[in-house]
């Protein structure tokens, strides 16, 4: 796609517009959690059925990552990220009307594929349009959206609910995507596609197939037990299928991702940082709610509240490292982030029974700089590394990198607190005990991916 010159009042204007897109799916999605045990009431279904209505969501999400990076290099940019919009919006009317939790999946679905196509243009669409010192800034001035909101989401969702019930959620939606889709209509260009490009529609079939076999195996394996016969057939066919799509990807002539992409350093490390990162941060998004209710006994807006100073310093310290890009070299400041979260995994492994509030604070805090820090400098150096005609799908990866963190660091810090716990109750320890030997072996997991992801970091260029 042909680079285009524009004013910096031009350029602002275009990333509110993507923007809009970031914020409302970030909202989106905390409103959505919030509402889950609503939800459940309503649908007269238990725990583990309505958490398929986050499952469905993530996981049609990231499947999808990166066959939208590569229609939009082949397609209009610019109408793909708004059909995004528009999908999403019809996702959000479908969940607003939806009677049962077969109807809500089918509309969450929906939202996901709408998500996707916005998620993984809206960083190329910034990459395309910020050059130099403001790419940075743009990069980390969507980090401070992203933050925003995650924190607009838990109050704004507590509001609709107790006052209108959880379709009010759905319908707050609709509005926002009509506005963002008639801004971005006539505020962002529309770029010249590479029309000698084309869709390997059969690798972008195996791709798909096999992250979704993976992604679920590794999502339902705790509820559905490791050893059992639906995870290991579904691990067993994402190798297949992985297998399959390697090949695929050497023999075919317009390979669907084109795995020279990652022979670039910048690009291979800076995924690898992603993942390891988001895997370290989402190791105590699931456990220290538990941990403040079961071993602080507090309530849920005492815990709302300890979890605010998170995307707080997040909003702080994104635009700050975005402006620190153009200065410093990019490992520096990502190498920075793993340390602050190499110190705050640390502090939550070992919390203890008794800790202060001021405490938990501090180690959020800690942690929310750290994700900031790593984050801006990380996302700018894969994506500025794209080359010619990958831009789209450099920024999907890099998306998809980061979900799949998400993704582990839940599951697999889930997987080993529990195994722990059990472990620790077989062998006659009292329940507090056993749970705080668990809570310290995930985190340890956490510190560790922290430590090997701050490694890469100084190794990359």
């Amino acid at each position: 796609m042909k680079m285009k010159k524009f004013k910096l009042s031009r350029k602002w204007t275009i990333f509110s517009v993507t923007a809009n897109g970031t914020f409302m799916a970030t909202l989106s999605a905390g409103i959505v959690n919030i509402a889950l045990p609503t939800m459940a009431q309503s649908f007269q279904v238990g725990l583990e059925d309505i958490q398929l209505v986050v499952s469905m969501y993530l996981l049609v999400l990231t499947c999808l990552l990166p066959v939208f990076g590569k229609l939009s290099d082949i397609y209009s940019r610019k109408w793909m990220y708004l059909g995004g919009f528009i999908t999403f919006g019809v996702g959000a009317l479908c969940g607003a009307v939806a009677w049962s939790l077969p109807s809500m999946l089918f509309a969450r679905a929906i939202q996901g594929v709408g998500s996707s196509a916005m998620m993984a243009t809206s960083q190329a669409l910034i990459a395309q349009v910020f050059h130099g010192k403001s790419r940075g800034q743009a990069f980390g001035a969507i980090g401070a959206v992203v933050a925003c909101g995650g924190l607009a989401g838990p109050a704004i969702g507590g509001v609709l609910i107790q006052a209108w019930g959880w379709q009010s959620i759905f319908w707050l939606s609709i509005p926002v995507c009509i506005l963002g889709v008639w801004r971005g209509i006539y505020l962002i260009p529309r770029f010249h596609p590479l029309k000698h490009m084309k869709l390997d529609i059969f690798g972008a079939g195996l791709y798909v197939l096999m992250s979704f076999s993976f992604l679920y195996a590794l999502n339902t394996g705790v509820s559905l037990g490791w050893t059992s016969y639906k995870i290991l057939t579904a691990f067993a066919l994402s190798l297949l299928f992985f297998i399959f799509f390697i090949r695929r990807e050497k023999n075919a002539v317009s390979p669907f991702m084109g795995l020279g992409i990652f022979r670039i350093k910048a690009i291979s490390y800076g995924c690898a940082v992603a993942v390891l990162g988001y895997t370290s941060l989402f190791t105590n998004s699931v456990l220290l709610p538990f941990y403040l209710t079961d071993i602080m006994q507090m309530d849920p807006v005492k815990i709302g509240l300890l979890m605010l100073p998170f995307p707080i310093t997040l909003a702080i310290t994104s635009p700050l490292a975005g402006s620190l890009c153009a200065k410093w070299p990019a490992r520096i400041i990502t190498t920075a982030g793993f340390v602050l979260l190499i110190v705050s995994t640390l502090m939550f492994a070992f919390i203890g029974k008794e800790p202060s509030v001021y405490y938990i604070v501090l180690a959020q805090l800690i942690m929310g700089a750290g994700s900031g820090t790593f984050q801006v400098p990380n996302n700018n150096t894969v994506v500025s590394a794209a080359p010619k005609g990958k831009l789209g799908v450099v920024a999907s990866v890099n998306a998809l990198s980061r979900n799949v963190g998400m993704i582990s660091g839940i599951a697999l810090s889930v997987a080993i607190f529990t195994a722990v716990q059990n472990f620790s109750i077989a062998h006659g320890a009292a329940p507090t005990d056993a749970f705080i030997r668990a809570y310290m072996a995930a985190m340890l997991f956490g510190t560790l991916c922290a430590a090997v992801g701050g490694i890469l970091s100084v190794k990359r260029d």
